[in-house]
């Protein structure tokens, strides 16, 4: 008797819990012209969201976590076609480098990373995506923890393919302080809780590629 009042008592259980995870999803309705857009590094940043936008923003921001991704320092664009030459300092030496980098999202299993949700109109998606050179905006409607959508699709940018580094020319390539300051200071503005949860879910960089100063010349 006692063994069947347990198994009743879990069956219990794991329907109340499976309850209570349905009632923690919120449904969003996004309003006619408007589209979510996920950020997850400069972009967390209101104050950067705004310079884009040129506006102030006042539009709804969530705080979301994306499932099925990491976080990487590994978008990079090559320096090597432009108009000029560039160089960073590392002490006192002056050094040629190819890469500059910046954070991406990798495809990852069961792993998510935390996040900011802002809505814009489709005017303002066309200068988001060349704000975002060498990213493809893919939908990850889907793909939102503890939100649901109707109404709308919510969008997230991720490095294309030939933007995406892998790590061949480690000591070619360069991550600019001011960039990792951005960041950071976006996710300490947000909250500790935030910042720790953005460095859990970020693969960390090499230190030794961070440089303060950047420096061109223009080819002759």
């Amino acid at each position: 008797m006692k063994s069947i009042q347990s198994i009743i008592i879990i069956l219990l259980t794991v329907l109340l819990f499976s309850c209570n995870k349905t009632q923690n999803n919120t449904t969003i309705t996004i309003e006619d012209g408007k589209i979510g857009i996920i950020g997850y590094g400069s972009l967390m940043s209101k104050t950067s969201m705004e310079r884009t936008l040129k506006r102030t923003y006042q539009d709804s921001v969530y705080h979301v976590y994306l499932k099925d991704y990491n976080r990487e320092w590994n978008w990079h664009t090559s320096m090597k076609n432009s108009s000029a030459e560039w160089f960073c300092l590392r002490g006192n030496d002056t050094l040629p480098f190819n890469n500059i980098r910046a954070l991406n999202i990798m495809a990852a299993e069961n792993k998510k990373i935390n996040c900011m949700l802002f809505f814009v109109t489709p005017e303002e998606l066309v200068q988001l995506d060349k704000r975002e050179f060498g990213y493809e905006r893919i939908d990850v409607t889907d793909k939102v923890e503890e939100l649901s959508f109707k109404g709308g699709s919510v969008f997230v940018y991720k490095a294309k393919q030939d933007h995406t580094y892998d790590y061949q020319e480690e000591n070619t390539s360069v991550l600019h302080q001011s960039y990792i300051d951005l960041v950071t200071n976006a996710c300490d503005s947000i909250g500790k809780e935030f910042r720790d949860e953005f460095e859990a879910s970020t693969l960390p960089y090499n230190k030794e590629v961070v440089v303060s100063s950047l420096i061109h010349k223009n080819k002759e």
